[in-house]
C-alpha cells in the first residue's frame, strides 16, 4: 500500500483521505510491534535463564497446539473435536512444561534453537523444497542441543536464549531504524546484543552460586559450632560424672576406714577384757 500510495495509485473505493489513514495506522502499528519485539528480545537475552519457567510455559503452549492440531487431523476429528482436541493438548502441555523443569528446558531450546536455525538460513530459501530442507536443519539442531541442555541445563540456556533474544531484538531495531535491508548490519547488532547478554546472564548466574555457597558454608559452619558446643557440653557431663564416681570412691574408701578401726577398737576392747 505504500508503494501505491507513493506511486500515485488510488485504491478502488479508497480516497485519498483514507488511503493516508490507513497508512498511518499500519505504520504505527508496524511502530509498536517492532517496539514490543525488541523489548521480548532484550528480555530473553538479559534475563533468558531466570525467565526460563515462562518461557517453558509459551513453549509448551506452542508444542501443545501442534501436537493437538496433528492429533486431531490425524484421528480424523471434525466439527468442535478439533478445537476441543488442540485445547487440551495445549494446557496439559503447559502445565507440563511449566511444572518439569527440564521438560520445558528441552522445548524451550529446541524452538530458540530452531528460530535461530531458520532466522540465519531464511534469506537463503528460493524454493519449496528449501524450505522443507531449512526446517529439517532447524529441527535437527534443535534437537541435539535441547538434548544437551536436559544434561547441563544453565550454560545451555544462556547461550540459546542469548543468541536468540540478540537476533530477535536486533533484526527489529534494524528494521526500526531503517536498515533492515542490510542483512550484516542486523547481524552485527544482534551479535553485539546477543554478547552483552550472554556475558550478563553468566554474571548472575556466577553471583547466585556464589551466593549460594556463602549461604551453604554458613549454614555449615552454624552446623560444626553446633557440634562443637555439644561435645563440649558431653565432655563437661563427662568430667562431672567422672568427679562424681571419685568422690563417690572416696567417701567409700573413708567409710571403709572408719569400719577398719572401730573393728580394731572392738578387738582391743575385747582383748583387754579377757
Amino acid at each position: 500500500m505504500y508503494q501505491a500510495w507513493t506511486m500515485g495509485i488510488k485504491l478502488p473505493g479508497i480516497s485519498d483521505g483514507q488511503a493516508d489513514r490507513i497508512l498511518s495506522r499500519v505504520l504505527q502499528m508496524g511502530l509498536i510491534i517492532q517496539i514490543v519485539i525488541i523489548v521480548i528480545g532484550v528480555l530473553v537475552c538479559f534475563f533468558g535463564l531466570k525467565l526460563v519457567r515462562v518461557l517453558s510455559v509459551f513453549a509448551g503452549l506452542t508444542i501443545g497446539s501442534g501436537i493437538g492440531a496433528a492429533a486431531a487431523f490425524g484421528l480424523g476429528f471434525s466439527g468442535t473435536m478439533i478445537p476441543v482436541t488442540i485445547l487440551i493438548c495445549t494446557i496439559v502441555t503447559a502445565v507440563l512444561c511449566g511444572g518439569i523443569r527440564r521438560l520445558g528446558v528441552f522445548f524451550v531450546v529446541l524452538l530458540q534453537t530452531f528460530g535461530v536455525v531458520w532466522t540465519f538460513l531464511l534469506p537463503s530459501i528460493r524454493n519449496l523444497t528449501q524450505v522443507f530442507i531449512v526446517a529439517g536443519i532447524g529441527a535437527a539442531a534443535g534437537l541435539l542441543i535441547a538434548i544437551a541442555a536436559v544434561i547441563k541445563p544453565e550454560p545451555v540456556v544462556v547461550v540459546v536464549t542469548g543468541i536468540s533474544g540478540g537476533l530477535m531484538a536486533g533484526n527489529a531495531a534494524a528494521a526500526l531504524i531503517g536498515i533492515a535491508g542490510n542483512l550484516w548490519a542486523g547481524y552485527g547488532i544482534s551479535a553485539a546484543a546477543a554478547l552483552i547478554g550472554i556475558w550478563i546472564q553468566f554474571m548472575m548466574q556466577s553471583r547466585k552460586i556464589g551466593k549460594n555457597e556463602r549461604v551453604y558454608a554458613e549454614r555449615m559452619k552454624g552446623q560444626v559450632s553446633r557440634e562443637s558446643e555439644v561435645e563440649k557440653a558431653r565432655k563437661i557431663l563427662e568430667e562431672d560424672e567422672e568427679e562424681d564416681d571419685d568422690s563417690r570412691k572416696k567417701s567409700k574408701a573413708v567409710r571403709e576406714g572408719d569400719d577398719e578401726e572401730e573393728e580394731d577398737d572392738d578387738i582391743t576392747i575385747i582383748s583387754e577384757e579377757l
